[in-house]
């Protein structure tokens, strides 16, 4: 979903990745596996519950979930080429929650829940993007009243699930290469120099 088909007017700078976005994570599957900051380790024996239980929220509301969102969360051994510096981790809502005519679904927590990241879709699922709020929100957890939730609560940050995902690989791949000098990122170095300057 791109920006202008979104709800959101507030973005990150959407800049060109250096994957093949196809949906079968090719590009992830021969990047190297981490033993520590994984972003699947912290939930790992929820998530597979975690699913099913927004698969079928999904399906109560006519919702099809981003095919490849369901894929990479049902392929656990694609967690471990993840990895975050900020202990970001994976942590899927069990329900989607309605919002301005579409749904969101959280799937990533930073590990001080200072920032939360979400699918957006529309009503159907044809189409989604991903956005992020310093707000927890959660269907089952509502302290808060639906007509509460503002565009303005999100910033939109990839006009898909894979291509956050590239994005966040990539930039995580950086940060360790700078400050754990761990080797950097295999990628066209046009793009190690594009996303240093965030």
């Amino acid at each position: 979903m791109l920006p202008s088909d979104s709800p959101f007017t507030n973005q990150v700078d959407i800049k060109e990745l250096p994957h093949a976005l196809d949906g079968s994570f090719a590009w992830l599957a021969g990047t190297p596996t981490h033993s520590e900051w994984a972003i699947g380790e912290e939930r790992a024996d929820e998530l597979p519950t975690q699913l099913a239980s927004v698969s079928a929220s999904a399906a109560d509301h006519g919702l099809q979930l981003p095919p490849e969102f369901v894929k990479f969360i049902d392929t656990p051994p694609l967690y471990k080429h993840l990895r975050s510096g900020n202990g970001c981790f994976l942590d899927v809502a069990e329900s989607v929650l309605p919002f301005s005519d579409g749904f969101l679904i959280r799937f990533l927590a930073d590990q001080q829940g200072c920032a939360f990241w979400y699918i957006f879709t529309n009503a159907d699922g044809s189409d989604h993007c991903v956005v992020m709020s310093l707000e927890y929100f959660d269907a089952d957890e509502m302290d808060y009243e639906i007509e509460e939730l503002k565009e303005t609560n999100f910033r939109f940050e990839a006009v898909s699930f894979e291509a956050f995902l590239s994005r966040f690989w990539l930039e995580n791949e950086i940060s360790f290469a700078e400050f754990e000098s761990t080797p950097p990122p295999d990628v066209d170095p046009r793009f190690l120099e594009l996303f240093r300057q965030n």
